[in-house]
């Protein structure tokens, strides 16, 4: 008898164990399906880094227009599901296309989830997620302007191809117009649902990208933030967010640039922002990558203006997106030999911490660490007022 005890003791313990595994394995994922007309593949696709911080892919396999994809999970993220349509690829080339986020199954996940799509395919992804409060809200500003972002690139796509008749081209003029009214809409559209909905999962992921962007003011996007309530502080965006708001006000003009330090350099010695000071120059910072038409098309200006100013100014490279070898091969034959520094991840997310979106970005400062410009885009202006300054 006290043997059959200890028995069903043991096979209780057991039961309990894999009950409890069964419920956390639960926890840690989410499932999406959804049944859409048009959806004429056989898989969908899902890139993501994964707990190494590798990139991996995952397929999604699709049956009549049917799928169904559990995936892991431990914290809401936003998905992108990119399906193999070829009519939803505005491609340009066999290898170049006209992104848009009307060519994805886009939705929010978290623990426990199932989302479900509804809607079509036809020459965009007409399909829209519930289930959550996240993806109600998601799916109420993106089928209000992805049917927008589908005609804006059908005419960025007519643009590109060069198939215009004669009559097209005398009309090249009004179809640019065309885009840019479509991209203002979407613009204002977008501007609307992140500023009514401030605690929406939805609402802060855009914000962050429009930041990013920089289709937010300074002061647009800092009122924004302060209306966010603690509710949203669990969202990977809102994290984002916060430290962009922190980075912006840290390097608004008139602010002393933040001290930083780094082991993120070519030959892997540690660097403080603070040596730079001590040179009593004034100091270019340019953030750029070798990925970037502008960035390079500026470097021999930058080279010029080093030489030019040598006796007053000091440059610092902050590369954004590039290996150590890439950046090397870059620089070395041109003799572009300034300090360089890379952007990564964690604390040594510059473009992060400095709310830096757009490239070129430049910064000038002054001897005692002041900012008194930024420049995004293109550097002629920046240029100038180096000469305004430095000359004699």
């Amino acid at each position: 008898m006290k043997k059959i005890k200890i028995i069903s003791l043991l096979v209780l313990t057991i039961f309990l164990f894999n009950c409890t595994e069964r419920e956390k394995k639960k926890e840690n994922t989410f499932t999406v399906s959804g049944t859409i007309k048009g959806l004429d593949t056989d898989y969908m696709r899902r890139g993501y880094e994964n707990e190494n911080k590798e990139r991996v892919f995952d397929s999604i396999f699709v049956k009549d227009g049917s799928f169904t994809y559990t995936g892991k999970i431990t914290k809401p993220t936003h998905i992108t599901f990119y399906p193999n349509v070829e009519r939803v690829q505005k491609r340009t080339g066999p290898h170049s296309f006209i992104p848009t986020q009307s060519s994805s199954f886009a939705f929010f996940a978290s623990p426990g989830n199932h989302i479900v799509f509804k809607g079509h395919v036809t020459d965009f992804v007409n399909a829209y997620p519930s289930g959550t409060n996240a993806n109600d809200d998601l799916a109420k500003i993106n089928s209000s302007i992805f049917p927008l972002m589908n005609k804006s690139a059908n005419l960025r796509l007519l643009l590109r191809q060069n198939k215009l008749t004669e009559d097209d081209i005398t009309n090249k003029q009004v179809l640019e117009d065309s885009i840019k009214v479509i991209d203002e809409q979407v613009l204002s559209l977008k501007k609307e649902f992140v500023s009514s909905n401030p605690n929406s999962q939805a609402a802060t992921w855009y914000l962050l990208g429009m930041m990013v962007r920089e289709q937010f003011s300074n002061e647009e996007a800092i009122k924004i933030f302060e209306n966010i309530d603690s509710t949203s502080k669990e969202y990977t965006s809102y994290k984002e967010v916060a430290l962009r708001i922190k980075g912006m006000k840290s390097t608004l003009i008139g602010e002393t640039f933040p001290s930083f330090t780094t082991k993120n350099t070519m030959d892997g010695t540690e660097f403080q922002f603070n040596s730079l000071l001590l040179k009593e120059k004034y100091i270019l910072i340019d953030f750029w990558g070798t990925w970037c038409g502008p960035c390079v098309a500026e470097m021999p200006k930058v080279k010029e203006y080093q030489e030019k100013y040598k006796d007053k100014l000091t440059i610092l490279g902050i590369n954004f997106g590039d290996t150590k070898e890439r950046i090397e091969e870059f620089l070395t034959p041109k003799n572009y030999n300034w300090k360089q520094i890379l952007s990564g991840k964690g604390n040594d997310d510059f473009s992060l911490k400095f709310n830096v979106g757009a490239f070129p970005t430049k910064f000038i400062i002054d001897p005692n660490g002041k900012i008194l410009y930024r420049f995004v885009g293109d550097g002629e202006e920046s240029f100038a007022i180096l000469d305004e300054l430095l000359k004699e």
